[in-house]
């Protein structure tokens, strides 16, 4: 399974990545979201994980972005965010799950394959 992750922070992509290759799956990953959008459009993946607080734009206006680009890869947010109006804004603009951190492995892994 091919996953794009869009994160920022270094140690939680890094955790992220070591998390995921464990259980096969093939990890891409930037930290910046006009990356993500762009790489989103252009390679064919089975996931994309997505941070909603990136540096230079946020994980709602890349989600926005590659759902108007007609991209529909699932989308899993990955927040430290708890709040349910972040959840439900999220869905909203077409994510498919909202996992908050700190998060369970196996918890993680589930949800990618239920998707």
């Amino acid at each position: 399974m091919r996953v794009l992750l869009i994160e920022d922070d270094s140690a939680v992509a890094r955790s992220i990545e070591l998390m995921l290759k464990s259980a096969g799956f093939n990890i891409y990953a930037t930290d910046l979201g006009e990356e993500g959008v762009d790489l989103g459009k252009v390679y064919e993946y089975d996931m994309i994980i997505l941070d909603l607080s990136l540096p230079d734009i946020s994980g709602y206006e890349v989600l926005k972005q590659l759902r108007m680009g007609r991209v529909n890869t699932p989308v899993m947010i990955l927040s430290g965010n708890p709040d349910i109006e972040a959840k439900v804004r999220t869905l909203g603009y077409g994510a498919d799950d909202y996992l908050t951190k700190p998060f369970n492995k196996d918890e993680l892994i589930a949800r990618i394959t239920a998707i």
